[in-house]
């Protein structure tokens, strides 16, 4: 099972990891207006929640921002401008 944690004292709240979570059970919810982790073991691994982040406040263990699993156009373009 991935792990992975959100560094409270980066997020900004801005939820975009609870809004573009592509796993068929979410890996993250809305509690109080912060996301949470309540389903890793849900995790695609993507990074999606990652790449989004503004504050890169999602960290994974073992897992590597790659190409080779982002493979939505729109967020390879994205980590093109990151890098």
């Amino acid at each position: 099972m991935v792990r992975i944690r959100i560094v409270k004292d980066r997020c900004k709240k801005c939820l975009n990891c609870v809004n573009v979570c592509n796993a068929p059970r979410k890996v993250y919810e809305e509690v109080n207006g912060e996301p949470v982790i309540s389903r890793p073991e849900d995790c695609l691994e993507c990074l999606q929640c990652a790449m989004l982040c503004p504050s890169q406040a999602i960290e994974f263990d073992d897992v590597y921002l790659s190409k080779v699993v982002i493979y939505n156009p729109k967020f390879v373009r994205l980590f093109d401008k990151i890098i």
